[in-house]
This record gives C-alpha cells, structure tokens and sequence, in this order.
C-alpha cells in the first residue's frame, strides 16, 4: 500500500460561543472542542502519497496547539501538535515534506500515513480526552484527488451526512487547504446594504469578511459574486456604456455588452493591449481578443452593422488566425479575413496582422508598444452609474479557474468593487474615458487619443456623492500616489489599515513610518500609539523593493536611489497573506471608525512609480464613515487569515 504524504488541517475551538460566525454564517452554538476539519486521504495529482489534513478554528480567540494530539486509532500517524491557530483560522499539517500543497505554506511537518481504505483520526486535549473523531472516510475521491470536507464544526465528525467530497479546484486537486468549504456555507452570499438611489455608494467584496465588526444596521456585502453585480448594471444601461477594461474574458459578461449594443445602447470599450511575454498570460490575451471580435461583430455576428460594439486601445491588436482556435472561440473559422491587413511598426519592430483593435497613434502606422498597463477597470453606465474597484473581469480574478465558474465557486483573487450613482462624478470618468478614446462620437481618434504620460490634468478633482466627499485621480498626470501621502500626512490621526497587491513607494512607507514611530530615518523611532495594520500579497513579501521589508525591520538584498531600505525600528504588526490565490487589493483605511474623517482609498492604481506615473489608473478617496466601517469589516477577515490578531 502507498502511503500518502498527510497535510493535516483540523478546526479548533475550545471556548463556547453563541451567536459566533462560523464560516460566514451564524450559528446557534458553536462546538466547544476541536475538529477535524478536511483530509486529503487520497494524496493529490502530483503524487498519491501527498496526503494532507486540515484545522480550523470557529472560535473568537486563538487556539495553543501545545499539549494537543492528533492520532490514528492504529497508532500511525500520531502528532504531537505544537503552536498555536488563529480565530477563525486554519492549521496545516503536511507528512514528510512542504511541498504537498503547492504555494502554500505548512504550519507542520509529520510523519506517518493514513490507509486510502480508510482509518479512525482522533484529536485529543491536553488533559488526554478525546475532542473529536471522524471513524471512516465518509467522502472524498480517490480518482479526482478531491478532499473529504466538514460541512459543520457543531455536528458530529462521525456523522456521516457531515462530510461532502470537495469541488473546489486547487493546484493539485480538488480541495481548500486554508480555506474555508464552499460545503461550510462559507459562500453564502450576504448582499446586506444596496442602495439605488441618487447619491447611492455600494461597495462589494467577493470573499469574507467580520460583520461583528460593523458598525449599526451597516454590515458590508461579502462573499459577492462581483460578475452578477456587474452584470446587474450593465443590464440597467438604456443609452451608453462606455468601458475601460484592464482584462477582459467572461462569457456572461460579454453577452450581456452584446446585448445591449443590439438592444441600441452604445457601448464603447478601450481594452488594454499586451506585449508577448509567458504562454499563460498570451493564452489570457488570445481568448480577449476572441471576445474582442464578438464585440465588434455583434449579436447578429457581421461587423459594421448597428449592433456592434465600438472598440479601441492603447496599442493595436491583430485578430486570432488559427482557424482551429477560432472554432474553439466560436468564431468562423476564416473570419479574421473581415478586417484589414496591414504592416504596422509597434514600438520598434514590424508587426503584421489583420488590424482589429486600432491603438493610440504614434505616426502614420505606427503605434507605441504596449509595454505601459491600461490597467483600469471601470464602467460609465447612462453618465449615472460608475463601477470600479480592483477587479479585473477575469475568470481568475474571481472564479481562479474555468470549472469553477461553470458551477459558480468563487475561488479567484480577494478583490471589490464599488459603484456610485452620481452624475457629476460619472462625468468625470467620461472625460478620463475620451481623453483615452480620442473625442465624444462613438469611433474612437487614434491622432486625438492619448494614454499614460501624454495625457494631462484635466478633471475635477473633488465632487459631492449623497453628501459625502469623493476625491478622483487619474494616473498618470493627477499625482494619486502623492495625494495619499499628503493625506497620510495631514488626516491620518489614529489609525490606518491597508490591502495591497503591490507597493513599492518609499515615501508613502516613509509617511507612515512617521506615524508609527515618529521617524522617518532607518532604526529610529519610538512607538506613538498610532494603530497600524495591513496584508501584503504574499507574492511580494520578500521583494527587496516592497514596502513589508522596510515595515518589518528586515535589510533589503539591495537597494535603489528610490528605495533605500529604511527599516522600520519597532516592527509593524503586518503580514504576508494566506489567500488561496491572489490578494489583489489595492486599498487604505484611515481613521476608521472615528471622527476623524474616516476615508478609504481604493481603485485600480498600486502604489508604486508604475502605478502614478506609467500606467492608466483611477484612485478614488471616499470620505465616508460607513464605507470605511465596511472595508474594515473585509480588511479584518483578510488579516485574521493572514495571521494578525483583529482584537
């Protein structure tokens, strides 16, 4: 018999709560021992011998693990368990080795296996009185490699109709290694506050958050699959939709620009072209460009007819020849034959293609490369509506893979949205969306256009929404970084929590460096009693240039005449995150749930010099209690995963 290599993650719990969440739902009573939570029995794809086990805590305090035993009835494995597991937190327990869940991190290492015919696990206290026990393997597959999961912390592990076999999709099966189920209800979409009125600011997260932590009648809308609430506006549009997209490959969302256009709404799309780089992203950008044409062809599949979609970029695009990908897209196969083919000079070099995005012009035929991001995500909707956020429209971004969304499992990227209803402040995206598209009529000027620093400082900056404050600015030209450095400066006075994908910015680093210490030079300070929090994408933790290795009084591998390596003297309480994917965040909250102005940043734009000064980018500062109170709720649940304490 194989043996696999066992990661054990068990949920742990040993104070009595009622009315605690538990995995985003509430329940009745919530058990007041630990359980065994998920097993990987099977191993996985890469190797059958990778077995793994999981532990999660339902509780509101930390777990310490010392002491704490987990065993086979057989006597193999037997783990004497050390550390300890977080609030509603995860413990992972890998045999052999760490690499059994790939990119993700152990928080043990054991040896001994389990029998694929089945075993009896008992998890035992320090006072040796069995918590919990599972006595079979009541779900998982063997064939799929896909986990048995608990659906309930307060039933019994040896119930059978508490175990459901996984269909979530990791890197090596089917599983969530520290993650909740979707069988946990952990899913369950709490869509609590959504106003439609005139002044309405409704913010969205796709995956959880602390609604203990609202503040009243104000619980923020988690677990939201972001496609639908996009779609919902979309749909709402009865004359114009103009959009600036990043990424886009959604199937729903596609068809539903389709159906608008033919429905006689204008829809207009600048689209971010790329440069060649891996196969996984060229994959990413053929499908687009597939999409693209669906755009351009409209529902009645011919261009140049009333249903279209009108489409531009920040650098051209060439149709999908391969008539065997075509077919794969639902294209005909020899249709790419509908557009021009022209010789074209793309920053340096010499591209041939059937023209079907033109781009921002350079010269007669000639483009820039497309080396700078057209990396905002936003829609205008009937110059009422404004919807962004981090959030490219993506299957990744939200779903992580294409099984995935086919069943609705929002395992992608931690993102959010925000949409605003405001006239005044869609009137300012129009401008930034023309400035781009080159004039007002429905085809684009590739002379006019411009894109990343030939643009200039032509908007409002600060505009009226329901009687709250929203400050707008577009990169590059409008200075977005430097403008939350001096409201770091000027307006944070108790505390700041942060969700960031990327962020190189020394003197962003530097500002807060001052409030947390009141230093700005390298091992000096002493703490103020300001109260500092955030997660980094975990991607970029040991990045030299990234602001968590100064923050965490760490010495760079190097260093930069625009990152010197100050190291923070007094560590901040920051961390790496454990997301499944990607934390992709790019938001700031400062002073929440005080009267000093509470504020979030949020938008597309990373702080960094990409993000002010290269790539087309929104950043939005929102002067609202509320909405602050409602990131903070999401801010916590992505920190209390990540491995801080929300208390």
């Amino acid at each position: 018999m194989n043996w696999s290599k066992l990661g054990l993650i068990i949920s742990l719990c040993t104070t009595s709560f009622l009315g605690t969440f538990y995995q985003g739902q509430k329940a009745e009573a919530v058990t007041t021992h630990p359980v065994i939570n998920e097993v990987a029995w099977m191993g996985t794809t890469a190797d059958a011998n990778d077995e793994w086990i999981e532990l999660y805590n339902p509780s509101q305090v930390p777990v310490d693990l010392s002491g704490w035993v987990l065993k086979s009835a057989d006597g193999t494995p037997s783990i004497l368990l050390t550390g300890k597991i977080e609030p509603n937190g995860y413990y992972l327990l890998e045999r052999s080795d760490d690499t059994t869940v790939p990119g993700i991190k152990a928080n043990m290492i054991y040896t001994g296996a389990l029998s694929n015919t089945g075993e009896t696990l008992e998890l035992i206290d320090p006072q040796n009185t069995i918590q919990d026990s599972i006595g079979s393997w009541y779900a998982g597959d063997a064939a799929t490699k896909a986990t048995m999961e608990r659906k309930d912390a307060a039933a019994s592990g040896n119930d059978t109709s508490n175990w459901v076999t996984s269909t979530v999709a990791y890197d090596a099966g089917y599983g969530t290694p520290l993650s909740a189920a979707v069988s946990q209800g952990s899913q369950t979409e709490h869509l609590n506050s959504v106003q439609n009125g005139t002044g309405a600011m409704n913010v969205y997260f796709n995956k959880s958050a602390l609604p203990e932590y609202s503040s009243p009648n104000n619980q923020a809308n988690y677990n939201i699959n972001l496609e639908n609430r996009l779609i919902n506006r979309i749909n709402s549009a009865t004359a114009t939709i103009d959009m600036a997209t990043y990424e886009i490959n959604l199937p729903k969302v596609v068809d539903a620009l389709i159906n608008r256009a033919a429905s006689g709404v204008r829809v207009r799309i600048i689209a971010d072209a790329k440069g060649p780089s891996d196969p996984e992203h060229d994959e990413r950008y053929e499908l687009m460009r597939a999409d693209l044409e669906k755009l351009l062809r409209g529902k009645d599949g011919v261009l140049h007819t009333s249903d279209d979609a009108s489409i531009f970029s920040d650098s051209v695009m060439f149709a999908v020849e391969d008539p065997a990908k075509r077919q794969q897209y639902g294209l005909p196969a020899d249709g790419y034959t509908d557009f021009t083919q022209k010789i074209v000079t793309v920053g340096s070099s010499s591209q041939t293609g059937y023209l079907l995005v033109d781009g921002e012009s350079k010269s007669s035929n000639a483009y820039y490369a497309p080396d700078n991001q057209m990396h905002n995500k936003f829609l205008v909707i009937d110059g009422t509506w404004t919807f962004t956020g981090s959030w490219n429209f993506t299957t990744s971004g939200l779903y992580g893979t294409d099984a995935n969304r086919e069943s609705g499992i929002l395992d992608g990227n931690s993102n959010h949205s925000i949409e605003f209803n405001s006239p005044e402040l869609a009137a300012v995206y129009k401008t930034e969306f023309e400035e781009m598209w080159g004039g007002t009529t429905f085809s684009s000027d590739p002379v006019n256009a411009n894109f990343g620093p030939r643009k200039s400082d032509n908007t409002p900056h600060h505009v009226t929404v329901g009687g709250k404050m929203v400050d707008v600015y577009f990169s590059p030209g409008d200075n977005a970084v430097p403008q939350m450095i001096d409201f770091i400066k000027t307006s944070a006075n108790e505390n700041t929590y942060f969700s960031i994908f990327a962020w190189s910015d020394q003197e962003l680093v530097d500002a807060l460096k001052v409030k947390w210490e009141g230093s700005d030079q390298d091992l000096q300070g002493a703490l103020t009693g300001f109260d500092l929090k955030g997660v980094f994408e975990d991607s970029y933790w040991n990045m030299w240039w990234s602001a968590s290795v100064d923050m965490t009084g760490r010495t760079a591998s190097q260093t930069s005449t625009n990152n010197p390596n100050t190291r923070w003297k007094n560590p901040a309480p920051v961390y790496m995150d454990k997301e499944v994917r990607k934390l992709h965040h790019k938001y700031m909250i400062v002073d929440a749930d005080t009267s000093s102005d509470p504020t979030v940043i949020t938008g597309s734009t990373n702080w960094s010099t990409n993000g002010n000064d290269v790539n087309d980018e929104n950043s939005l500062f929102v002067h609202d209690a509320a909405i602050a109170n409602q990131f903070k709720q999401e801010f916590l649940a992505r920190y209390q995963m990540a491995g801080g304490s929300v208390q």
